[in-house]
């Protein structure tokens, strides 16, 4: 055989290979389509509240490419709309509509910019990587800040995500926290509020990582914490605290000193078991999510409970396990779906007499 043919019978079998190979990566994408639920493609109505869509991957926000274009970038490895989210966490959104969310388990920060239609990933270096990324809060500067509770330290980008530093850190195995978990920024201050977890107290902060305060101890009584994990920051600079294992969200002033209490332990409405996200709106309303019971619970700022959303499920607006919670400047209510690795968004109908937006929310 002359070395044309044995080259033209070399293409013809790879050409074959690629196409057997093009065949199979189609079918697969066949199926998983058809065993994800499909996105609506309108508002769907959910009581007090509408579901708007989800984020889970890329191209959520870039738009999908054509089949083919699928198949064929899957073949050479340039598919990145496999980069999906494993466990979202923290979430907050950015003056430009922005969604960054804390994937824990993906140990990444994911950048949706649905008006831009890109996305990206933000990592710190290789040398200091993500561990547990939770939480997640931006300055006056839309800097991002982020907890990993893994790593007991902050680690700090610019708003296009560059990495800039760390904050808690003494030296390389050292750090000032036990175990950071939540995290509220008072933008007007830049003063960063951090929940230590393990050490049963709040760690307050200047932006380039000072300690202005600690406040806290273990217990049930006021101002005491029993594992305390997310934090929220009023318009009026007061600081709204999930008491996770007393089962309760404390309010308390900017000093640390307490003001009110509500919830209890329970499955009925209003009531707590495993609380994670909290955010609180321009209006004073406070929005905690409920875990184990799948839901986001909406209380005034006594402790009334005014309405409730969400169910246990993988459908549009349902949950399991949800954890952060985060308002944008349009009214719009984004949470993190730990366990269907997505961050669904909501929007309350006007009938609801709600109006939750981000002026408040720090």
């Amino acid at each position: 055989m002359t070395t044309f043919n044995k080259t033209r019978a070399w293409h013809r079998s790879n050409l074959a290979v690629i196409t057997a190979a093009a065949l199979v990566l189609a079918a697969a994408v066949a199926a998983y389509s058809k065993s994800t639920p499909p996105a609506p493609t309108a508002p769907v109505s959910l009581g007090a509240v509408d579901y708007l869509g989800q984020l889970r991957k890329p191209a959520d926000v870039k738009g999908k490419p054509s089949g083919f274009k699928r198949v064929v970038n899957k073949i050479l490895g340039l598919e990145d709309d496999q980069r999906a989210m494993a466990t979202p966490h923290g979430v907050a959104v950015d003056s430009k509509g922005r969604v960054l969310v804390a994937d824990t388990k993906g140990q990444v920060i994911h950048m949706f910019d649905a008006a831009g239609r890109k996305y990206k990933q933000i990592h710190p270096p290789e040398s200091d990587p993500f561990l547990s990324p939770i939480a997640i809060a931006l300055d006056s500067k839309e800097q991002i800040y982020v907890t990993d509770s893994g790593r007991s330290k902050i680690f700090v980008f610019r708003n296009d995500g560059k990495f800039l530093h760390t904050l808690g850190a003494l030296g390389k195995n050292e750090t000032i926290f036990k175990r950071c978990t939540g995290l509220a920024i008072d933008r007007k201050r830049d003063v960063l509020y951090v929940v230590d977890t393990v050490a049963q107290r709040i760690v307050v902060l200047t932006s380039d990582g000072k300690v202005l305060d600690r406040f806290g101890k273990r217990g049930d009584g006021p101002a005491e914490f029993n594992y305390p994990t997310h934090i929220a920051v009023a318009a009026d600079g007061t600081l709204w605290v999930v008491d996770s294992l007393n089962f309760r969200i404390q309010h308390l002033d900017a000093s640390g000193k307490f003001i009110a209490v509500f919830g209890g332990q329970g499955d009925r409405a209003g009531e707590l078991d495993k609380p994670k996200g909290i955010v609180v709106d321009s209006q004073g309303h406070v929005l905690v999510v409920e875990g184990r019971f799948d839901r986001v619970q909406a209380y005034d700022s006594d402790g009334h409970l005014l309405m409730a959303f969400g169910n246990t499920g993988r459908q549009p607006g349902e949950f399991f396990l949800p954890t952060g919670i985060a308002l944008d400047n349009e009214g719009r209510i984004y949470v993190a779906d730990g366990q269907n690795g997505r961050v669904e968004i909501f929007r309350l109908k006007p009938e609801a007499g709600l109006k939750p937006d981000a002026a408040g929310a720090r």
